[in-house]
């Protein structure tokens, strides 16, 4: 005859209660804390968000008439430059002068009144900046580049702080085509 052991009856008190509830709430304050972490670090990237804008203006930067393409970060941290490309009628030039000369050739327009700035690789552009790529005070110029806006492109790799890239083009395609985030 075989005796089969006694039963026993599992008895479960307040403090084991107590301890598998330590043990969760353990874990969700571990959960939190990665997640605090996440949204400290996605705030820190915000912060220094570079946004560059681009436009054709009547009224200059120093607040005389002429026309001007304005190149402005607006953002609240530099833009790093990382490439540049000006484009007219499908050819690429190395600098807005070469570009602007490129665009009044075909017009024999000549401008003693032109002053253009470019942009390099390496160059940072500081939050609140805006300068003008391409500035004149002669009325023939501005509407002959006006007329001839559709076939310029200038594209602009940069990057923030944290190493984060954005693509921005002048004019763009689309409405959401002026600044468009790369990789």
């Amino acid at each position: 005859m075989s005796r089969n052991p006694p039963k026993r009856k599992v008895v479960v008190t307040l403090d084991t209660y107590l301890s598998i509830l330590a043990v969760v709430s353990s874990f969700c304050a571990i959960g939190i804390t990665f997640y605090q972490a996440y949204l400290q670090r996605t705030q820190q990237y915000a912060s220094v968000i570079p946004i560059l804008e681009s436009y054709n203006t009547s009224q200059l930067p120093d607040g005389g008439k002429g026309y001007a393409i304005i190149i402005a970060n607006n953002g609240l941290g530099p833009a790093f430059i990382e490439d540049v490309s000006f484009e007219y009628k499908e050819k690429l030039y190395t600098s807005v002068g070469e570009m602007e000369r490129a665009i009044l050739n075909p017009a024999n327009l000549k401008d003693s009144t032109s002053m253009t700035s470019d942009l390099w690789k390496g160059r940072v552009i500081p939050q609140g900046e805006r300068f003008a790529l391409i500035q004149t005070f002669d009325k023939r110029v501005e509407q002959f580049i006006r007329n001839n806006l559709e076939n310029v492109q200038i594209k602009i790799i940069y990057r923030s702080v944290y190493g984060e890239k954005w693509k921005h083009q002048f004019p763009p395609n689309g409405i959401g085509d002026r600044n468009t985030k790369v990789e």
